[in-house]
């Protein structure tokens, strides 16, 4: 185990590139008889240099390189200094700084040279590290999201019955909206990480509520197979024991239907219902649906979208899967209704709950 500042280089035949500094000054370039060497045509002889300020600090200064010295993805021009997570790229060869404790048994053991990537000179610079990394993963540790409640409401009375948790983001450097900061996730294979986090946050919400509650948590797709999902929300029982937990599971989640009955039994176990979420945005899995019945069916907003505008056959189409729907013990609730006239035709079919603009909007908690 040791500790000292290295690069990180894009992995390779599925091991990770790691090239560490172990004296300074260190320099990088192409010459074999640089500290660090980068075997591209992109990089100069000798491209640029490492030095340890009297302070302590990690300068970078570029050394009239042809291709230039970037840090995060910004031409450095002057001695810069360089923080762990920074990206680097020494023309197109791209690295993470980084500065931990590291097993270096879990590297390759090639010499530096065989340790650099290959690249070849192009147009723009590559993204193999993400910008933002340091600030998510530091998102996720401090628990720097917050969470809105939208009502869901029966169909006929308007009573509020339940609330579905929605993520937002609350770093100040990363967006707030879910969708991007879940295209974030994706790229740091943190997607389980970001909902769970979110779950979390709702259950905090829930317990300074203080109050009985049925709150509507969604799930990943990718979470549907690890046993971390279902420790994930016994803790969230514990966190909020007044709280009545519906999992929101996406009907394409789990193709296999055994796997489905699995998970299904073993949140009921766990005294928290299910619902299928999105039910008709994509293939309809009614074989699963009628297989293992869901406590409540969620139709998705782009079938009752301007539903009452919508063509004959389409209405009695969807009121047939209603009927389907209910026949199987099933609840079923209309998402994103927005107009009265929606709102009268879905209960013309048989919807006995409603989530929409209509009824109640997101309110941050």
């Amino acid at each position: 185990m040791i500790k000292s500042w290295f690069l990180k280089g894009a992995p390779v035949d599925g091991n990770t590139v790691l090239v560490p500094m172990d004296h300074f000054p260190a320099t990088v370039g192409r010459s074999t008889q640089c500290t660090i060497t980068i075997d591209s045509n992109g990089v100069s002889r000798v491209h640029a240099r490492f030095e340890l300020s009297a302070r302590g600090e990690l300068l970078l200064t570029d050394l009239e390189s042809t291709n230039g010295t970037y840090r995060n993805r910004e031409r450095i021009i002057a001695p810069t200094s360089v923080l762990e997570g920074d990206i680097l790229h020494f023309g197109t060869a791209e690295f993470r700084l980084s500065q931990s404790v590291v097993d270096s048994s879990k590297f390759t053991s090639k010499s530096v040279r065989e340790q650099t990537c290959l690249v070849e000179v192009g147009s723009s610079l590559p993204e193999n590290f993400l910008l933002q990394e340091t600030d998510f993963l530091s998102m996720l540790k401090e628990d720097q999201l917050r969470v809105a409640w939208q009502p869901i409401v029966d169909f006929h009375t308007r009573q509020v019955l339940a609330y579905e948790v929605l993520g937002r983001g609350a770093h100040l450097a990363l967006p707030q909206s879910p969708l991007q900061l879940f295209q974030l996730a994706e790229k740091l294979n943190k997607e389980v990480e970001l909902s769970q986090a979110f779950r979390r946050c709702g259950a905090k919400a829930a317990a300074r509520r203080g109050k009985p509650v049925r709150l509507f948590m969604n799930s990943h797709p990718q979470e549907m197979s690890l046993e971390s999902f279902f420790t994930s929300v016994k803790e969230l029982l514990l966190l909020a024991p007044q709280m009545e937990l519906v999992m929101e599971i996406h009907e394409t989640a789990v193709n296999n239907g055994n796997q489905m009955k699995i998970v299904v039994d073993r949140l009921r176990e766990c005294g928290v219902l299910m619902a299928y979420d999105d039910f008709g945005a994509g293939q309809a899995r009614l074989h699963e649906i009628a297989d293992i019945p869901a406590d409540i069916v969620k139709f998705d907003m782009g079938l009752i979208r301007d539903i009452h505008r919508a063509p004959l056959k389409k209405q009695q189409m969807i009121e047939q899967l209603v009927k389907l729907v209910l026949d199987l013990g099933s609840q079923t609730l209309a998402e994103g209704v927005e107009t009265e006239e929606e709102a009268a035709v879905c209960i013309q079919m048989g919807f006995q709950l409603c989530q929409g603009y209509l009824t109640g909007r997101p309110e941050l908690i």
